[in-house]
C-alpha cells in the first residue's frame, strides 16, 4: 500500500503555480482512507496506465480530455480487455475529475457513446463472460470438515474455522482476515461477531453476526488450541508456522495467503483445476464462500432481500450474477409450466 501511496504523491507534486484541480486532488490523497484500500488501488492503477498511454502518445494525460479518454477507452477494448474491465477504467476516470472538480466524462456525449457502443458490442458479439469464482458450497463445507477435523494439525483446524466463518458470514475475504480475538462475545456454546465495517457498511455501529452452532463450535475449539484466548488484540486467523506453532499477531495476513486456504481446501478434496475464464477461477478462491452461501440460501428459499442483507450488497445486480445458474432462479413462467405439466 505504500508503493500505491508514494506513486499517487508522485502524480501531483506541490508545486507554487499548481492549478486548483491539483490541489483538490493533493487534498483527496491527503484524506485517502474516506475511501477503502482497493478502491484507491484500483484508481492508482487505472492513472498509471492512463498516463502511461498518454505519454507514448505525447499528450499530456492530465486534465484529462474527453477526446483522448473516448480513443483510450476503445483502444483498451480493441486490444481485448473485456467490457468489464474498460468499464472500471471509465469510472475510475470519472472518480479521478470528480474529486478534482472537473467535469466527468459522463457528461461527454462522445465518450457516453463510447461506452454505450463498447457494452453493445460485448452483448451482441458473445463477449465471453466475467470468470465467476467457483462456488464453495455446504456440501464442500461438510466434507472438508470430515477430513480436516481428523489431523490434528493446527493449520488445517484454522484453515477448516476459516472456510466456516467466511461461508456463514458472507463477509469478503479481507473482512474476515483482519477479525481480531476481541471482536468475539462468547456466551456459553455460541459465537457472535462484532465486524467493525465492511466494503459497503461503515459505520460506529459496525455489523453484528451470530454463527450456528458448529461454525461457534469451531471458532471455540481453535481459540482454545491456538492459545489466542488470552490475546484480545491478536488476529483472530495468523499464520501458523511449519512446526505447528501459532503466530500471535496484530497484523492480518496477506491476501495471497488468505488465498491459500481456499485452494489448499480445493487440493484437500482431489479436485482437478476447473477449465478457467479469462485466466481466473481454476479452484476456489476468496470470493468462493460468499458466492456459494448465495446460492445455497437461494436454494433454500432466501429471497433476494434476505440474500443482499446477509452479504452487504448494496444492489441487487451482484447477487443476481452470482444466481443465474442456480436452480432457484428459474423464471416464473418456466415454473408455471413445470407445474402444469404435474
Amino acid at each position: 500500500m505504500g508503493e500505491l501511496i508514494l506513486a499517487a504523491d508522485s502524480l501531483f507534486p506541490a508545486e507554487r503555480n499548481s492549478s486548483e484541480a491539483e490541489q483538490r486532488l493533493r487534498n483527496f490523497l491527503r484524506d485517502r482512507e474516506a475511501y477503502s484500500d482497493n478502491t484507491f488501488r484500483d484508481l492508482v492503477s487505472v492513472i498509471r496506465i492512463y498516463s502511461d498511454w498518454c505519454r507514448q502518445r505525447g499528450a499530456a494525460w492530465f486534465p484529462v480530455d474527453d477526446e483522448m479518454a473516448r480513443i483510450y477507452l476503445m483502444d483498451m477494448y480493441d486490444s481485448g480487455l473485456a467490457s468489464t474491465t474498460v468499464d472500471k477504467h471509465y469510472a475510475m476516470l470519472n472518480m479521478l475529475l470528480k474529486q478534482a472538480g472537473l467535469t466527468t466524462l459522463a457528461e461527454s456525449q462522445s465518450v457516453t457513446l463510447a461506452m454505450r457502443k463498447i457494452r453493445r458490442d460485448a452483448g451482441t458479439g458473445g463477449e465471453e463472460r466475467t470468470g465467476q469464482a467457483i462456488p464453495l458450497r455446504l456440501d464442500d463445507l461438510r466434507l472438508l470438515n470430515v477430513l480436516l477435523s481428523r489431523s490434528g494439525r493446527a493449520v488445517d483446524l484454522r484453515n477448516l474455522t476459516f472456510l466456516f466463518v467466511a461461508y456463514n458470514t458472507l463477509l469478503r475475504i479481507s473482512e474476515v482476515g483482519r477479525l481480531r480475538v476481541r471482536d468475539l462475545e462468547i456466551e456459553g456454546d455460541n459465537v457472535t461477531l462484532n465486524v467493525s465495517h465492511t466494503k459497503t457498511i461503515v459505520s460506529a455501529a459496525g455489523l453484528v453476526k451470530s454463527l450456528s452452532a458448529i461454525s461457534s463450535r469451531l471458532v471455540i475449539d481453535w481459540l482454545d488450541k491456538s492459545g489466542l484466548s488470552d490475546h484480545p488484540e491478536a488476529i483472530l486467523f495468523p499464520p501458523v508456522r511449519k512446526n505447528g506453532a501459532v503466530a500471535i499477531v496484530e497484523k492480518p495476513m496477506s491476501t495471497p495467503a488468505l488465498e491459500k486456504i481456499f485452494s489448499d481446501a480445493w487440493l484437500e478434496l482431489r479436485r482437478e483445476p476447473m477449465p478457467v475464464n479469462k485466466g481466473r477461477y481454476a479452484t476456489w478462491t476468496g470470493h468462493s464462500a460468499r458466492v456459494g452461501a448465495a446460492q445455497d440460501m437461494s436454494d433454500h428459499g432466501t429471497t433476494l432481500v434476505e440474500i443482499m442483507r446477509e452479504g452487504t450488497w448494496k444492489t441487487p445486480a451482484t447477487v443476481m450474477g452470482y444466481l443465474r445458474k442456480t436452480k432457484a432462479n428459474k423464471g416464473a413462467m418456466s415454473k408455471l409450466l413445470d407445474e402444469k405439466e404435474t
